[in-house]
């Protein structure tokens, strides 16, 4: 896999090491944009990583209130409930009047048959071994009731995925949420941009793995 030249954060975007062509540019910039409200879904699923008042407080600051308030909520799928209930706590205290949520986007297949692919009917499976209610909780709720109800796009929703799973350092949902990322519309060259994003967070060898999963995705190809 070729990598991307090497990025430093600093505030709300990166500084890269080397100059970029045009299609480098393109790439760079689609995992940048969303970086603010990435570390943010990073922070509440670690907050022992990173401060989620202050990953909130730069997201505020780089992004539209809608896209943060946006964050929040399609991070409760995996940090839960008491993150997010603490986060847009703290937002609406910033900033009262909230947004107004977009409509939700229109999409051609569930949500979760994006994210899966091919592999749909084993990860139902798998669901349905570990319990019987788990399958139906994760495909309703999880996704058809927040994912599918967001106006963000799938791409945009499987990188706080991502983001998350780095945190909590948890490698196989991670793997399957990569591969959901590069089904959705991501490069690996801009997911890879995205890890190094983290360099300064994250858990080396989380993210050691994670760049190693890329790898193998794009030998695979």
């Amino acid at each position: 896999m070729r990598r991307m030249p090497s990025a430093t954060r600093t505030g709300c975007c990166c500084v890269i090491a080397a100059p970029l062509d045009a299609r480098q540019r393109s790439l760079y910039s689609r995992a940048m944009e969303i970086l603010p409200c990435c570390r943010l879904s990073f922070a509440l699923a670690a907050p022992e990583r990173l401060d989620p008042q202050t990953a909130l407080d730069n997201a505020v600051k780089c992004c539209p209130i809608a896209d943060v308030e946006e964050t929040i909520l399609q991070s409760i799928p995996y940090s839960g409930f008491p993150a997010a209930v603490e986060a847009l706590g703290w937002l609406r205290e910033q900033h009262p009047d909230g947004a107004c949520r977009p409509a939700a986007r229109e999409h051609a297949e569930s949500f979760f048959s994006q994210v899966y692919g091919d592999g749909e009917a084993k990860v139902r499976a798998s669901l349905l071994k570990r319990h019987p209610d788990l399958e139906g909780w994760i495909i309703d709720f999880a996704y058809g009731t927040v994912m599918e109800s967001s106006w963000l796009s799938a791409e945009v929703i499987e990188a706080l995925a991502v983001a998350s799973l780095i945190g909590q350092g948890r490698l196989r949902p991670l793997h399957s949420h990569l591969r959901g990322a590069l089904r959705t519309g991501f490069t690996q060259q801009s997911l890879s941009s995205l890890l190094e994003a983290f360099e300064d967070v994250a858990d080396a060898e989380v993210l050691r793995a994670a760049t190693m999963m890329l790898e193998r995705e794009g030998s695979s190809d």
